[in-house]
């Protein structure tokens, strides 16, 4: 019995140890594939760190991580907790560099690395990174900075770089690269700026760098970079405060190449945008305000909507910072589009080509205090001297305003304010340029005043002498409704009156204007009221004045119409918008109140009717 017994348990001990095997097997492995995954994980790890402690960026920065992972089948590492950093003391002085970055983040992914590679000649070469929502801490401190060190490709230091151990970038391919959500926090402090990016996309496609002796070439097909919010201060700027949303540039096929002293680019095309600008100046006076902008490299074309400008502080306080009179502007323009734009010639040669400037649905007011004295040594120039003194060399073929609308107000000398409204305005201006200055500028306007009063304005401005002619034209209107008008300059009031044309031209010079006026008018009846005069001298002054100044022109059919000369002296201390205000009243004076020369013109042209009435 007891031999049969103990085959039995043999047997069952043979079964029961293969059964432990078969099991223990799948164990083993697992665990042998725990142990080799985690030491290959130690493999990459210290391959990825001699990578980067093989090159010249370790002297000065340090890269941590806490682990990585990776999938062998697709060859994508990803690399967790990682930080890049500059080294609180480098290994190795390089004085050019005078800037530094930090980048923290949670995750950074390499896709389709060559692991091998990696393993056996410790060199990182893949197709893709992509890092989300890091955070990077940038600081500048001069003028042009400088982060990493580089190969030098200068013939002066070409022997101390072949000693170097470490390796410089002299070529590298990288087929994509994302950074996603990045918070950057900037500090330059070379110009004292201050600033805040959040929500920073970048995608840069087909990255190639490639160093040679004496030249740098740096390449990528395509560049996205995105930033949703950015806040910050300038102190050393024109601008103190600055924020904007959605501040993006995309550049498709960049090539450049760099030498000692020559910097050559190229790119198929570019588009830059923004929205919601706000701009702060310095000295907190002036607040800008810009709703969006495009811009085209391949449309060849500008646009930006709701531009805003307007000072923080009142009218006066704004005028008690100058001594002399000072043109104050505030206002809102709808839209600016700047279409057929020689970006080239602009780039390359420093010339602006623009086929057509649009500006549409300004709203505009300008401030003025004419109780400070005029600087005498300030000379505005005319238009056309002013487009020629422009560095830049500019063509813009047409430029064109529309529905415009101006406010222009004036604190005068006895404490009152005196306004004029310009209105439903259309302005156009051919051939602004400095560089085929034969021909001139000229400029056509169509505007109503106090939106009532339509007239047109044409003007060619010299290129080469400070000169221009004038043409304007006001059609029939009824002159009560001027009357805000000439009761904010004058203590004259319009009690009826009919204007059948005014037409004036004229040429202005550099020190006056001479020129032809046609007022044609009839039933016109006016009072003249004087503040702190009795009513009854007022009374005597609106019948003088009814007397002397002829209620029609021509006063009968038997008469011709007085058609007169008028002269203007150029009041050199001001633009040319007042020379023609002066020429257009002086040509009214004279048309009621004839000067000896005019009166003896007229004179000659009623002889020559009643002549011609005799026949």
């Amino acid at each position: 019995m007891e031999p049969k017994s103990n085959k039995t348990s043999g047997r069952f001990s043979f079964k029961k140890v293969l059964l432990w095997i078969i099991a223990g097997i799948p164990v083993i492995f697992i665990i042998a594939g725990i142990f080799l995954y985690n030491n290959f994980n130690r493999l990459l790890s210290d391959a990825l760190n001699d990578s980067f402690n093989s090159t010249l960026i370790s002297d000065v920065y340090e890269l941590k991580f806490k682990d990585l992972k990776v999938n062998v089948f697709r060859g994508n590492i990803k690399v967790n907790d990682v930080v890049f950093q500059p080294r609180e003391k480098p290994l190795k002085d390089y004085p050019y560099i005078n800037s530094s970055l930090k980048l923290k983040t949670k995750e950074i992914l390499l896709k389709n690395v060559e692991i091998i590679t990696l393993l056996k000649k410790n060199k990182l070469k893949l197709e893709r990174i992509k890092i989300e929502k890091p955070d990077v801490q940038i600081t500048i401190a001069n003028d042009i900075p400088v982060f990493l060190p580089f190969k030098d490709t200068t013939a002066m230091v070409t022997d101390t770089v072949k000693h170097d151990s470490k390796r410089p970038i002299e070529g590298f391919f990288l087929e994509q690269f994302d950074l996603m959500d990045a918070s950057i926090h900037a500090e330059n402090f070379a110009k004292e700026r201050n600033l805040q990016i959040n929500e920073v996309d970048i995608t840069l496609v087909d990255l190639k760098i490639d160093q040679h002796p004496g030249r740098d070439f740096f390449s990528y097909s395509y560049f996205n970079f995105y930033i949703g919010k950015i806040t910050g201060s300038l102190q050393k700027e024109s601008i103190k405060t600055i924020s904007l949303d959605n501040y993006e540039i995309i550049v498709d096929s960049m090539k450049i190449e760099k030498t000692i002293d020559t910097l050559i680019y190229q790119f198929h095309d570019l588009q830059l945008g923004l929205k919601n600008l706000d701009l702060q100046t310095a000295d907190s006076i002036f607040h800008l305000t810009l709703e969006d902008f495009n811009l085209s490299y391949s449309g060849k074309s500008i646009n930006l909507k709701n531009i805003g400008f307007s000072p923080n502080i009142s009218e006066t306080e704004l005028q008690k910072r100058h001594k002399f009179q000072l043109t104050q502007f505030s206002g809102n323009v709808g839209l600016i589009s700047i279409t057929g734009i020689g970006f080239d010639s602009l780039f390359h040669r420093k010339k602006l080509f623009i086929d057509e400037l649009l500006v549409d649905s300004v709203s505009a007011v300008i401030f003025k205090d004419k109780t400070k004295p005029i600087d005498l040594k300030k000379f505005p120039a005319y238009l056309g001297q002013s487009v020629a003194a422009i560095k830049l060399p500019v063509l813009i073929k047409q430029v064109k305003a529309t529905n415009v609308n101006i406010v222009n107000r004036e604190y005068r000398p006895d404490s009152s304010y005196a306004t004029a409204n310009v209105n439903r305005a259309t302005m156009s201006v051919v051939n602004f340029t400095n560089i085929n200055t034969k021909q001139p500028l000229l400029l056509n306007a169509d505007a109503y005043l106090e939106n009532k009063v339509r007239f047109g304005l044409t003007l060619e401005f010299d290129y080469l002498k400070p000169e221009f002619t004038m043409k304007g034209k006001f059609p029939d209107f009824n002159l009560r409704d001027l009357n805000p008008l000439i009761q904010s300059y004058t203590p004259v009031t319009v009690n009826s009156g009919e204007v059948d044309v005014i037409e004036f031209s004229g040429t202005a010079g550099k020190t006056f204007s001479i020129g032809t006026m046609k007022f044609i008018y009839h039933d016109l009846n006016i009072d003249i009221k004087l503040e702190e005069k009795a009513i009854w001298k007022s009374s005597v002054l609106s019948f003088a004045a009814n007397k002397v100044v002829a209620s029609a022109n021509p006063v009968s059919e038997k008469v011709p119409p007085k058609i007169v000369k008028f002269h203007a002296d150029r009041d050199r201390n001001k633009g040319f918008i007042n020379i023609i205000i002066k020429s257009a009243l002086n040509g009214l004076k004279e048309t009621v109140l004839m000067s000896k020369e005019n009166k003896k013109v007229y004179k000659e042209e009623k002889r020559k009717a009643r002549k011609e009435n005799k026949k």
